[in-house]
């Protein structure tokens, strides 16, 4: 008996051991922003971000850390991430990855991009809070050394700020991405919010949107490999149909993240030579469509497989 009192205490102590080492720190902070303060809209005057420190962070030491920057969806709050964060610390701990800092920046319906309904979002996030960051902690301060992740409308500011800013982003993550190749519906929070005007600008969705960002990235140096995940049981428009057309299915999710990976690596985005049979020119891309609906079921392998998928894709892990 007391041999298997001891060796459950030992078993004990040794869970103990373990589930220090896989500790984060997760703090608030706020950032006064000019690129706010500049703006029309009086309310936004400061960016406000969740920062996460790994297990064993050393803010002056020789480790110079990769940063991901996380956006968030829909009505994003500070909790946004809670569900997340423990997962960075496992893949951290079990050494699927190095050591990162987690940076999400919190806009609400922003949409990612400047709007007058929600501020420069955008700007404030590129030309603030990334300088603030590499100024003030030990990252790796070039675009080998940062990566986007976004869920839902975060997943389509992760894909602008890929395709218009690659030579600042590694890689990106897209978490069931609110993308729409045309206009969006009518539903959508992208018309309903005032992201894109008030009332909503259809000029304004296409100088924004991805498909008009394709031709001027495809023409510059640097190629972001984007890992795209989608629930093949998310939202069904086509239950709309008081509200949408018969073919209100092409709004899905999932035929979406389709058409994204389509455009990005099947359609020859490069406009390049090749002989027939050949692989067609392409921009890295890779495409799951996973079991589920518009939720953590979904992100969670998914988020799992992408933030590896970014790694083994040009994101640089400890520099010294």
């Amino acid at each position: 008996m007391q041999r298997i009192i001891k060796l459950a205490t030992i078993a004990a102590a040794t869970m103990m051991l373990s589930s220090a080492a896989i500790g984060q720190d997760v703090g608030l902070e706020r950032l006064a922003s000019p690129a706010y303060a500049a703006d029309d809209n009086a309310e936004t005057e400061e960016l406000s971000y969740n920062l996460y420190l790994p297990a064993g962070y050393e803010p002056d030491g020789a480790t110079r850390y990769p940063v991901l920057y996380l956006l968030h969806g829909s009505a994003g709050n500070a909790e946004s991430w809670d569900d997340f964060w423990p997962i960075l610390d496992r893949m951290i701990a079990e050494g699927t990855i190095p050591p990162v800092i987690g940076v999400a920046p919190i806009t609400g319906n922003s949409y990612w991009v400047n709007s007058p309904a929600f501020g420069a979002a955008e700007t404030a996030v590129m030309e603030d809070l990334i300088p603030h960051i590499d100024q003030t902690l030990p990252t790796i301060a070039t675009r080998d050394g940062r990566a986007l992740v976004g869920f839902s409308v975060g997943g389509f500011g992760a894909l602008r700020y890929a395709l218009v800013y690659p030579d600042m982003f590694a890689a990106a993550t897209l978490l069931s991405p609110a993308l729409q190749q045309g206009q969006p519906p009518i539903t959508a929070g992208a018309v309903e919010r005032g992201s894109f005007g008030v009332p909503y600008d259809p000029a304004r969705w296409d100088e924004l949107n991805y498909p008009a960002m394709l031709t001027p990235y495809a023409a510059q140096a640097h190629r972001v490999p984007v890992f795209i995940v989608a629930g093949d049981d998310d939202w069904n428009h086509l239950s709309e149909k008081d509200a949408l057309p018969p073919d209100a299915t092409r709004y899905n999710m999932e035929m979406q993240a389709v058409a994204l990976y389509t455009a990005l690596h099947r359609e020859n985005i490069f406009n390049a030579e090749y002989e027939q049979w050949e692989d067609v020119p392409a921009s890295p891309a890779e495409l799951r469509i996973l079991n589920g609906g518009h939720d953590m079921d979904v992100w969670e392998p998914g988020f799992i497989e992408g933030v590896a998928y970014m790694f083994e894709n040009g994101l640089s892990g400890d520099a010294k």
